[in-house]
């Protein structure tokens, strides 16, 4: 145990604000050194909390939770967390303004949680809502021309079937229930019930807070500005907090000085941090929120940096993404692979990371997963929308002229032919064959057991741990610590983080993203299969938003 805040004494509470999406990673910036005018990313929240853990100084947290916009693998990385320094003896108090499963979720950490008196507690379990555009299509003139290679492999099922498929609906009942299961244990771990009376309560949502207080869901009502008041009443202490991006701050400068003058409180060594996230592909990384992408030349820069450091000893790789060109995933693959063969290489994967991510994951030595992540997802799809109908309507003519038997295979003006689609067949068939080998390989499973634990089935982070698929159950810092012990860092030291942010210009083709208008554009002008693909998608099959 130390001091950390020599200079900054008198501060007791960290106050960490949530609120929106929690960024994996920053977009690095001459103003952005100190974390000033950003939000501070996940993996930088989480060291926060484990300077606090062994801080002598910080006695407890005060967290603020908004509506989130994240996915449960966070939430429930940042309970565990804020469960970890209650058991060290640190208090939490959780003020919820509003929110629901994501929300109290994390809340369900704190020794005391209060809402505000008109708040309500949206707690009502998991549930799938599974969308179909065929339909649509059809009446735009659109026809989907896409395959999946998989029996699960279900991607291409929202634009060619009307329903789910018996393998879809299997799968998505498999990963719900889980999912719920899972929940039902967190919250019940939290407050002290046991998993089927907090089911019971869950089905008996929603909540007014007057309903939560007396079903022991909560411990008050209070307004954001009482709550340091509510901390100093149970803890018999004056609150004086300090908020997290200051805190981080402090941090920020504390470490350089540690890595310039290498004399202030030691060093327990340096890992590097390289996190990612968005619709693989190649190329530059760019866009923002769903039309995200992660470019992998981009990616494979920073990894280049890493590996010219001398001074790391190890990295942790974190990464989100629902997979996208499989050329670009095992172009990472395959320099993560290099890398672990001189320094130790963790994977840690965030909300979702299936598909081409789990195929960029199998580069490292070991693969961390929440247990409520989504991974899996070993499988191909490919294909075209037709859009032939489409001009029809539009009025837009176009005229073919082939100098090759299969040059207009990818013409988005008309379908495939049969030997077209034979051949299809045949290069689906390959790379599916290559994703199962490079998965066998990788996780030092025999060819049938790989098989079973692929077919495009997407798992939970518990799921895929017990198909041998992941290595580890746990969050961000639990991938720092294997990092550590791997690296033989010292133990009695938290090591120094050396992020590796991705550098993003502010083009206007960066704010569409490389699959976004640009290549809508694009499909609609081109011969080309999927937008912002070149070949084979390694995709999973949905998107999972929980509310």
């Amino acid at each position: 145990m130390y001091s950390l805040l020599e200079h900054f004494r008198g501060y007791n509470f960290l106050s960490l604000d949530l609120r929106g999406e929690i960024p994996e990673e920053e977009e690095k910036g001459l103003l952005h050194f100190f974390g000033r005018g950003r939000k501070l990313t996940f993996g930088e929240i989480e060291k926060i909390l484990s300077y606090v853990e062994r801080s002598d100084d910080v006695t407890g947290v005060t967290v603020t939770i908004r509506e989130l916009k994240i996915g449960l693998a966070r939430a429930n990385s940042l309970r565990r967390r804020l469960l970890g320094l209650r058991r060290n003896g640190k208090r939490i108090f959780v003020y919820v303004e509003s929110g629901g499963n994501i929300e109290y979720l994390i809340a369900s950490a704190g020794d005391y949680i209060c809402m505000p008196p008109w708040a309500m507690l949206n707690l009502v379990g998991l549930g799938a809502e599974v969308t179909f555009f065929k339909d649509l299509l059809e009446k735009l003139g659109i026809s989907a021309r896409l395959k999946g290679y998989g029996e699960y492999k279900s991607a291409a099922e929202t634009f060619t079937r009307e329903s789910m498929s018996q393998a879809h609906r299997e799968m998505v009942f498999s990963i719900i229930g889980d999912l719920e299961t899972q929940l039902e244990e967190a919250l019940s771990e939290g407050r002290g019930l046991n998993p089927a009376d907090m089911k019971a309560l869950i089905d008996r949502g929603p909540f007014v807070p007057e309903s939560a207080l007396a079903e022991g869901l909560i411990d008050g009502t209070a307004y954001e500005s009482e709550i340091d008041d509510r901390a100093g009443e149970v803890t018999g202490v004056k609150v004086k907090s300090i908020g997290a991006p200051h805190f981080h701050r402090i941090l920020k400068i504390r470490e350089w000085l540690k890595s310039v003058v290498g004399k202030i409180g030691g060093s327990g060594g340096t890992i590097a941090v390289v996190a990612d996230s968005g619709f693989i592909a190649l190329g530059d990384s760019g866009g923002r929120g769903a039309l995200k992408t992660m470019g992998s030349d981009s990616v494979l820069a920073q990894l280049d940096r890493v590996s010219k450091d001398r001074g790391v000893k190890g990295l942790v790789f974190r990464i989100m993404t629902p997979g996208g060109s499989g050329t670009a995933s095992d172009l990472i693959r395959k320099r993560l692979k290099e890398i672990s063969g001189t320094i130790p290489v963790v994977v840690s994967m965030s909300d979702v990371s299936a598909s081409g991510g789990y195929l960029i994951s199998l580069g490292a030595g070991k693969i961390v997963a929440d247990p409520m992540t989504l991974t899996g997802s070993i499988g191909i799809v490919y294909g075209k929308f037709e859009f032939g109908g489409l001009y029809h309507k539009l009025g837009v003519k176009k005229e073919l002229i082939p100098f090759g038997r299969k040059s207009l295979m990818f013409s988005t003006s008309r379908g495939f032919s049969e030997e077209e689609e034979e051949k299809l067949d045949e290069l689906m068939k390959f790379y599916y064959g290559e994703f199962l080998r490079t998965v066998s390989e990788g996780r030092g499973l025999n060819e049938a057991h790989a098989e079973k634990a692929a077919k495009g089935r997407v798992w939970t982070g518990a799921q895929a741990r017990d198909l041998g698929l992941v290595d580890e159950l746990g969050g961000f810092w639990d991938a720092v610590n294997i990092v550590r012990r791997e690296a033989g860092l010292p133990e009695d030291k938290i090591p120094l983080l050396r992020f590796y942010p991705a550098v993003r210009g502010i083009k206007l083709a960066s704010i569409f993203g490389d699959a976004g208008y640009s290549d809508f554009l694009r499909v609609l002008t081109e011969n080309s299969p999927l937008p912002g693909c070149e070949g084979c998608l390694a995709v999973m099959p949905f998107h999972i938003r929980v509310k």
